[in-house]
């Protein structure tokens, strides 16, 4: 293979792989779009490539999405990060509403609820996303996703409400051409690759969840992998107040050139959970319960941080925090979640 190899450059620093699908896709239905999207004849969008998300199966009204359980999609639990479920499952949902729309529909996500129901398992296998739509008419549509591990366990349940726009005029939309072949790149996907240098994920019982991102927030461990694959980092520590930054970067984009609603869902996911973790005892686990994200605003991948700020609301056995994701100082996304504390 060919290409520039990544040398010292996190995945996320590497020239971008994939795109944006052509334009010209609006001229077919929504369930023809994802059928190009599932056998090459559109653009692979630069997340799917980073993350290794694939689209599997469409049905009439519902579609499954897969996501290799990679190293990489852990978290300082060594763990899968359970933000990835809102990842995958936002890809799902919006895949879902997709089924029914006819040519020239574009829509944004409004909100997505996910529920975590189960520890998220190690590293190993692969994760699923089954979705469907429940209704899709006028301005709205809702859709429904069940997140299953790699034996098939539910990990989780979510639900996203999106806004449709009027269809445009298709008729001026140029004909659809195939994509251009990419360059035989010298490296795998990045979440194909072992990790180098390998993670470290031990953290001493003793130590207070508090004291674990502070030392993170000033480079004295190394960062767990899915913060090096989408270049998060904590930039603020608190106790029960948490700030996370990553880069607008093209890496993080879905099909039509965006950041995707489920890369600023799992930073938004990521805030709202270590605020419970600046919680926790020495000793004493924190495991996510929930989290709703409401999308205020779409982020182009400007290269500009974006920034979500977590603020614990209520303490006790269960803890709440709301957060507040900004980019180039405009809000785009609110989430609320909860925090089960000594689990």
């Amino acid at each position: 293979m060919t290409g520039i190899p990544p040398g010292d450059l996190e995945p996320w620093q590497e020239p971008v792989r994939g795109g944006p699908a052509d334009p010209a896709a609006f001229r077919l239905t929504g369930r023809a779009q994802l059928r190009g999207l599932r056998d090459g004849l559109l653009r692979t969008p630069s997340s799917a490539r980073l993350t290794g998300r694939l689209l599997t199966q469409i049905g009439r009204r519902s579609v499954t999405f897969t996501m290799p359980a990679s190293p990489w999609l852990a978290g300082p639990k060594g763990i899968i990060h359970p933000g990835v479920l809102v990842l995958l499952g936002d890809s799902a949902l919006t895949g879902a509403v997709l089924t029914a729309l006819p040519p020239g529909v574009l829509f944004s996500t409004a909100e997505l609820s996910m529920t975590f129901l189960a520890e998220m398992p190690s590293p190993g296998g692969e994760l699923t996303a089954q979705a469907s739509v429940l209704h899709s008419s006028g301005r709205h549509g809702l859709a429904v996703a069940e997140l299953r591990g790699p034996v098939g366990e539910l990990l989780g349940f979510g639900t996203s409400r999106v806004f449709l726009q009027t269809p445009m005029d298709v008729s001026g939309l140029p004909r659809l051409e195939p994509p251009a072949p990419e360059p035989d790149w010298a490296t795998h996907d990045p979440w194909a690759r072992p990790i180098v240098p390998p993670p470290a994920v031990v953290v001493p019982a003793a130590t207070h969840g508090l004291e674990v991102l502070a030392k993170a927030a000033h480079g004295e461990q190394p960062r767990p992998p899915i913060d090096r694959l989408l270049g998060i980092r904590v930039t603020r520590v608190d106790r029960g107040a948490i700030t996370f930054s990553k880069p607008a970067s093209d890496w993080l984009t879905n099909e039509l050139g965006m950041v995707s609603g489920g890369c600023l869902g799992l930073l938004a996911e990521s805030a709202t959970s270590a605020a419970g973790q600046s919680l926790a005892r020495p000793g004493s686990g924190y495991r996510a319960l929930d989290v709703k994200i409401n999308f205020l605003a779409q982020v182009p991948p400007d290269g500009g941080d974006i920034v979500a700020q977590s603020r614990a609301i209520h303490q006790g056995k269960l803890m709440v925090a709301t957060t507040e994701v900004v980019h180039q100082g405009k809000l785009v996304a609110v989430a609320t979640g909860s925090t089960v504390l000594g689990d």
